[in-house]
């Protein structure tokens, strides 16, 4: 009779161990994987609950991440562009630049060094972010970023890898290694585009038939009021402009603005 009521006790512990695993690994996914140590900000942003922002030097961190050949990377870069020329400024071959007057001739069917724009495989034209004379400057903001995978299609290879900071926040919060991914401050992060970046499931720099638009048409577009274009990529930067101000203290002349969206 003992030796049943030992038996029975093992199996009764056994039993309550099973469920206290399952318990953590349940709360694992949902609190690290599936996000609910996170809320929503607007626009496919999130904010991740106690953490304070990441600020070195004085200048907060913001990076990017991508693929050449991404649709989504592309149509986010136009936005991230926008958004951070309200904190410092770009300059390419050491003139100042702004998203409404880039040299839209500057262009390539391929990636390459020394083109300003490019025609991805996914039928996208981007900015080049790799382009070593498009640099960028602020006293607010330490911009990096990354282009994972080459547009070698249809078998792309490494080109750039996340440091160890930017692979703790993919491996907990973009685990499946989604693109793009975007940080702000390490306390804001969007997998994919914004969602104002998209509409009919392509990005708003596609024609409706699926080919990319020229950098001409796309920037003659943004500078178009009232424009798809123009509304989709002014609002995803308003969002990551406010991000950015809220991390530092609404200390740049933009944050005064009543137009930005409360995140």
């Amino acid at each position: 009779m003992d030796s049943v009521k030992i038996k029975l006790r093992n199996i009764f512990l056994m039993i309550v161990a099973i469920v206290v695993l399952i318990a953590v690994v349940l709360l694992y996914f949902l609190v690290f994987v599936n996000g609910s140590s996170t809320a929503a900000v607007g626009n496919n942003w999130f904010s991740i609950k106690g953490a304070s922002p990441i600020i070195n030097n004085g200048k907060l961190w913001v990076n990017f991440a991508g693929i050449e050949g991404c649709e989504y990377c592309a149509v986010e870069r136009y936005a991230l562009f926008d958004a951070l020329s309200n904190f410092g400024n770009w300059t390419y071959y050491g003139g100042s630049v702004v998203l409404s007057r880039l040299p839209v001739d500057n262009y390539s069917s391929l990636p390459q060094q020394n083109a300003l724009f490019y025609h991805a495989y996914e039928g996208d034209w981007t900015l080049n972010f790799l382009n070593p004379h498009l640099k960028y400057s602020s006293s607010y903001v330490n911009f990096t970023s990354e282009e994972l995978y080459n547009d070698q299609y249809p078998n792309p290879t490494p080109l750039q890898q996340f440091t160890p900071l930017e692979n703790s926040y993919t491996s907990r919060y973009d685990p499946q290694g989604a693109v793009p991914f975007s940080l702000v401050g390490g306390n804001f992060f969007e997998i994919g585009s914004g969602s104002s970046l998209v509409s009919g499931g392509h990005p708003i720099i596609f024609a409706p038939n699926g080919t990319g638009y020229m950098p001409a048409y796309i920037l003659s577009q943004f500078n178009a009021t009232g424009s798809s274009i123009n509304n989709g990529i002014t609002e995803e930067a308003g969002y990551i402009t406010a991000m950015i101000c809220k991390d530092i203290g609404n200390s740049a002349p933009i944050c005064s603005s009543t137009a930005l969206p409360k995140v």
